[in-house]
């Protein structure tokens, strides 16, 4: 009759042969560190840049580098609302680290962040021009409608299905654009960053 092996001789035989590559251990480690200090950076009230570059530079650079431009790269995404906060100038800042000043990967951001603050604003005329557009047929239905009923009716866009389809249509076609140059500008700057 054959052992019965307990398990943990079992975790034993199954990790028997795995090292741990402690470069590569530390390495994450570094990259979580710089992660960590960036996110706070981008979403916290500090704007003393100083005062993130000595934390960073605790960070191993490649780690740093590593950390910094996917930091940046999730940063820069479209909003929906206007812009009334610093955000893309904090990351301007971690540009600036990650890139030693290079002018290319600085102009980059620069006009990722004006085209990202466009966004909401272009989302809003559009909805306007829309809504414009679409008022002598709202007006044609609230007509049919006193015609019918008796009694003056008004009809928002927002309330009318047939607006709200056409809205949608063209915000998501508005949408689609904005998110095809954004990704391929930060494909750009990812290219620039790792380049540096």
């Amino acid at each position: 009759m054959g052992k019965i092996k307990s398990a943990w001789e079992i975790a034993l035989e199954k990790t028997e042969g795995i090292t741990i590559d402690k470069d590569k251990f530390r390495h994450g480690e570094d990259v979580a560190k710089a992660r960590r200090i960036a996110g706070s950076y981008l979403t916290g009230d500090e704007t003393d840049a100083e005062k993130l570059k000595k934390e960073l530079e605790a960070v191993e650079p490649s780690a740093r580098k590593e950390a910094l431009t996917a930091s940046i790269l999730s940063s820069l995404s479209l909003p929906q609302d206007e812009v009334v906060d610093n955000r893309f100038e904090k990351t301007k800042v971690l540009a600036s680290i990650a890139s030693s000043d290079n002018p290319n990967v600085m102009g980059l951001v620069g006009e990722l962040a004006d085209f990202l603050m466009q966004y909401p604003k272009h989302r809003k005329d559009l909805v306007e021009k829309m809504k414009e557009q679409f008022r002598p047929v709202l007006e044609e239905k609230e007509a049919k409608l006193r015609a019918q009923y008796g009694q003056d009716v008004h009809i928002a866009p927002e309330t009318d299905k047939e607006f709200l389809e056409v809205a949608s249509k063209n915000l998501e076609r508005l949408q689609a654009q904005y998110d095809a140059t954004l990704q391929n500008a930060k494909k750009q700057l990812q290219d620039m960053l790792s380049g540096n």
